[in-house]
């Protein structure tokens, strides 16, 4: 059946928090925030919290979100699991960080599927698509990104529904200045200014920089650094807190529950969001359930008690970082236009998104840096929902006409090992190797560079390497992907390059005769060239996707396994 009816769902998937948003093709500038979440029992908010809790007697039984009962043992901060090591986390036995996941981002869906059908009625959903856009931080590796979608689709998102993926700054960029764009205060940004998007979240600290080259009729952008960012956001706050608060409680701290030790840390968000330095307020207070007086530990009517400077010392290393990671990429932008043009070109304007976006600590911090530098500072309306609108805004765009155009740069660079012909001086004999079928002397893992950091890519482009295949017996290749952070990457096989992905291209279906395969002889023996090109691509900034060409024509790769 043919849909006529189109919702784009966004999903901004955080590290504390998940906020979802859609629209329709109906009323496409209305991006609807879902607030209806299940709860237990709580006050519910615009975002529901990234925790979930498994029945201990039966762990495929499990509550998320504000639907967990106050006595459960929590999950949380488990989304950063997919990047860093688990050992750091404290998962359940028997469980990976992308299982809990796909448990997670199941329960999000089957909400979000509830909610949109009791909107619509089921007619109007048999005649609708719906488009799913999950984001994700720009500064995770390539196998951390590929390991959200996979859990993704496995929780539905995209069984029945298109699924993309968008990086998380690129989506608030977007909100961003499309609303800068539509409100009194756009001329705050121009053509051609240059802007730093800081998304600060709960986990990680992404940072973007465009040059604006056009607003109206539709918003052009070109990156104008490459991307930077740090695991630096707010949750490094909280572990600061729980650590004062360990420390201060002393031996009281174990007659405190685990249930009411989780909720102290909860309550202690809300202080966290509220602080600004202000030197009239001296005292700030995060409650502990159920512990009435402790003067030893700085407890009073059982609120624990803060001074000024102790929130300073739970802040600072973190907006520290923060501000470090602005100032390289103000830096970077300087230098590069004065190489290019002559002359440094100064930043214009520092946009402050995301949930510890909204922190005032982290903005008079940042405006204070910024001021001596001439740079304005924005904290735009709705900071904490800019990555869920901008995910829906670039959903609802058309594949073909009008759009938004963004040029990007690649955060690292990627390549293949190759076999080259050996040179004395040149290569190292512990790489040195004799082909089979040609006998000739080659020197292994060396790699050929097809995409370079700092490169600039358009959305639709692809790059593409050609691989040379003797053999005797048509059979399947694996290939492997390799990527490198350092810039410049280094010539072969060596720290800090690592292993990205194996792909294997199958042309097995093609008979040797009229194929094309070149015939070449070794003596009394034949043996075939199979000449074929690997294409990649990165989509919205956030998706690679893979393609096999052979003699014009383009085949999907059989697989590709990320390590």
């Amino acid at each position: 059946m043919e849909k006529f009816h189109r919702i784009v769902v966004g999903i901004d998937f955080g590290t504390t928090y998940t906020a979802v948003g859609w629209a329709d093709t109906s009323n496409p500038n209305q991006v609807e925030i879902i607030k209806n979440w299940p709860t237990a029992g709580q006050l519910v908010g615009a975002q529901a919290p990234s925790e979930i809790a498994y029945d201990e007697e039966n762990p495929q039984e499990y509550s998320w979100g504000y639907n967990i009962s106050p006595r459960a043992r929590k999950v949380k901060w488990f989304k950063l699991g997919l990047e860093v090591e688990q050992e750091v986390l404290r998962l359940p036995p028997g469980l990976t960080a992308a299982d809990v996941v796909h448990d997670y981002l199941a329960g999000i869906y089957k909400h979000i599927m509830t909610t949109l059908y009791r909107r619509f009625d089921q007619g109007v959903m048999q005649m609708t698509t719906i488009d799913f856009v999950l984001t994700v931080p720009a500064i995770w590796s390539d196998g951390a990104k590929k390991k959200t979608e996979d859990a993704a689709i496995r929780a539905g998102l995209g069984n029945e529904h298109n699924l993309q993926l968008l990086s998380e700054p690129e989506s608030a960029a977007i909100f961003t200045l499309r609303s800068l764009e539509n409100s009194n205060s756009y001329t705050q940004i121009r053509v051609h200014d240059r802007i730093v998007v800081c998304d600060a979240g709960g986990g990680t600290v992404d940072l973007i920089s465009y040059d604006i080259q056009s607003i109206q009729p539709n918003l052009s952008v070109v990156e104008c650094a490459a991307g930077t960012g740090d695991f630096c956001g707010s949750t490094f706050i909280d572990r600061e807190f729980e650590k004062l608060f360990t420390k201060r409680m002393g031996h009281h701290y174990g007659n405190v529950s685990l249930v009411n030790r989780q909720q102290t840390v909860k309550n202690f968000e809300s202080t966290k969001t509220a602080f600004r330095d202000d030197p009239s307020q001296k005292t700030f207070y995060v409650n502990v359930p159920t512990v009435g007086t402790l003067e030893d530990a700085g407890v009073y009517g059982g609120n624990f008690e803060i001074t000024r400077e102790e929130m300073r010392t739970l802040f600072d290393p973190i907006v520290d970082q923060i501000i470090q990671l602005i100032g390289l990429q103000v830096q970077t932008i300087s230098q590069g236009s004065s190489q290019q043009q002559g002359a440094p070109v100064r930043v214009n304007a520092i946009l402050l998104v995301g949930g510890f976006g909204e922190s005032e600590y982290l903005y008079q911090r940042v405006q204070s840096w910024a001021t001596q530098l001439g740079i304005q500072v924005i904290q735009p309306r709705e900071a904490a929902t800019a990555i869920v609108r901008g995910a829906v805004m670039k959903g609802l765009e058309p594949k073909e006409g009008p759009k938004t155009q963004i040029v990007r740069r690649a955060r690292r660079s990627y390549g293949v090992p190759v076999d080259h012909p050996f040179i004395e001086g040149k290569h190292h004999e512990q790489d040195a190797m004799y082909q089979s079928q040609t006998g000739q002397k080659l020197a292994r893992n060396q790699i050929s560079w097809f995409i370079r950091k700092g490169q600039v890519m358009a959305d639709d482009q692809t790059f593409n390497h050609r691989f040379h295949r003797p053999f005797r017996t048509l059979t399947t290749w694996r290939d492997t992907l390799v990527c490198c952070d350092s810039d410049p990457p280094p010539p072969r096989m060596q720290p800090p390059v690592q292993k990205l992905c194996a792909i294997t291209s199958d042309l097995t279906h093609i008979k040797k005769s009229g194929a094309g395969f070149k015939r070449k002889w070794r003596g009394l023996k034949p043996y075939y060239v199979a000449e074929y090109d690997i294409e990649m691509g990165v989509r919205n900034g956030a998706q690679l996707v893979f393609g096999l060409k052979y003699r014009e024509q383009r085949f999907g790769v059989a697989s590709v396994e990320f390590e």
